[in-house]
């Protein structure tokens, strides 16, 4: 991606965006780290005045803009595509599956033949650099792509694997890559791919049609027995608000007859707290009063609460002022339409990946008595919420309006994340049956 840009008025546009609107900068500069955050500017300014292309340019500013750990805080430089060359290797299919054959030799498990919609290519490791693979075209549906040009270029990473992807229009895209089975791989985009080599004869590899059909973020209540059941909700997005209502529906007889339910938000990146709106009754026992939201007043911040409805229910003696938080006249309450006699227990699996909306689902369900959480901590991206975008000239400043509490830093989540009550490490094979396992001891020794 390339593109002239200036590079330094970019960066000056974006430290006046943060300073007068984001909603924790005063909190995360103070009259202590003043003096270092000026030099700190400072130095990146000195480094943006050499920087001309619009890459280099978005890598400075991700690293600029780290300097506030705040997740849901970033900077886009505007990009426009270059052309680029595809790069052609030589084709051994043979060779390959020699390799996979060979049991003496260690391999990684996308090592081999894949195919996905119009391709099908072959994985194999880059002999010039430890973890990273190229997918090499074994044959396309198209023109473009001829035996042997590279497709992906992979490199491994925890869990995944960040992927430079070459498409026809002469162009390449930078995302990631991960196993959602044992013999599928889906990208940021919603790609699929299945493995066609190796693999056991006995194991069922779903076809493309299915794979498409298949949504692998989609929530999904299964029943482990008649007493215990898995609510899995890998994404907030708004989109499966209305899944899970059906989900709820179909099952609230019997959910309201167990004993456990395990809520499953490990990898939720968020999205909405809506979304999981009709879980709230079988997590909570309890109406409780929750601290304020403090909603951050600049006039470009104003502008929004005023569009989504906030700014009417602020008190009124704050809305005038500016460079302040203001609060909601009423005491805010976390409740729930109504409140389940059961589950007795819920337990909610969450790790580092849990993240914005998973997380105030993790918060909510910690007021709860019959709540559990186990796993690892959270990643830590709620003190700031409600974003808001100001575009300038060559890019534009995402950043929260909001603050979750007004009673920070002293309540900070960000960036350390939230502990689990029980930990779990993400190296345990079974931590359903972990879970379930603690919740019968915990009952046999009250």
């Amino acid at each position: 991606m390339a593109k002239n840009c200036d590079c330094s008025q970019i960066l000056q546009q974006s430290i006046k965006g943060i300073e007068n609107n984001y909603a924790l900068f005063k909190i995360k500069v103070n009259a202590d780290n003043f003096k270092e955050y000026q030099s700190f500017n400072r130095l990146y300014l000195i480094k943006a005045q050499s920087i001309k292309q619009s890459g280099a340019c978005q890598k400075l500013l991700n690293d600029w803009v780290a300097y506030f750990r705040d997740k849901h805080l970033w900077v886009t430089v505007d990009t426009e595509a270059e052309k680029i060359d595809y790069i052609q290797y030589r084709l051994a299919l043979k060779s390959y599956r020699k390799r996979w054959l060979d049991h003496k030799i260690a391999k990684d498990s996308i090592e081999g033949l894949w195919e996905m919609e119009g391709y099908r290519a072959v994985i194999i490791p880059d002999l010039k650099n430890y973890g990273q693979f190229n997918a090499l075209i074994v044959s396309a549906d198209n023109d473009t792509f001829k035996p042997g040009m590279l497709k992906m270029h992979l490199i491994k990473k925890d869990g995944f694997y960040d992927m430079d992807f070459y498409r026809r229009d002469s162009t390449m895209v930078s995302s990631t890559i991960r196993f959602s089975g044992k013999y599928t791989l889906l990208d940021d985009d919603g790609l699929s791919w299945r493995k066609l080599e190796p693999t056991a004869p006995t194991d069922h590899i779903p076809t493309l049609a299915e794979m498409n059909q298949a949504d692998p973020y989609k929530p999904t209540l299964k029943w482990i027995n008649e007493k215990s059941a898995i609510f899995t909700l890998p994404s907030c997005a708004p989109r499966f608000g209305s899944v899970v209502d059906s989900l709820i529906n179909v099952h609230k007889n019997k959910l309201e007859q167990c004993r456990n339910l395990v809520v499953d938000v490990r990898g939720n990146g968020g999205g909405s707290d809506r979304t999981y709106r009709a879980l709230l009754p079988y997590m909570l026992t309890k109406a409780s009063i929750q601290p304020k939201v403090g909603y951050y007043l600049s006039d470009e911040n104003v502008k929004l609460f005023r569009e989504l409805g906030i700014l009417e229910k602020l008190n009124p003696s704050d809305t005038s002022r500016r460079g302040t938080w203001a609060t909601t006249s009423e005491t805010p309450y976390l409740s729930a339409a109504h409140y389940a006699k059961s589950p007795q227990n819920v337990a909610i699996l969450m790790d580092s990946k849990t993240a914005s909306s998973g997380e105030t689902l993790v918060l909510k369900g910690k007021t709860s008595e019959r709540v559990t959480t186990f796993g690892t901590a959270t990643a830590g991206c709620i003190d700031g919420y409600n974003g808001n975008i100001i575009r300038f000239n060559g890019g534009s400043l995402r950043y929260p309006t909001s603050i979750r509490t007004i009673n920070l830093p002293q309540n900070a989540i960000d960036p350390f994340g939230i502990l689990p009550d029980v930990p779990i490490s993400d190296t345990v094979s079974d931590p359903i049956g972990l879970i379930l396992d603690y919740f019968e001891q915990t009952e046999k020794n009250p």
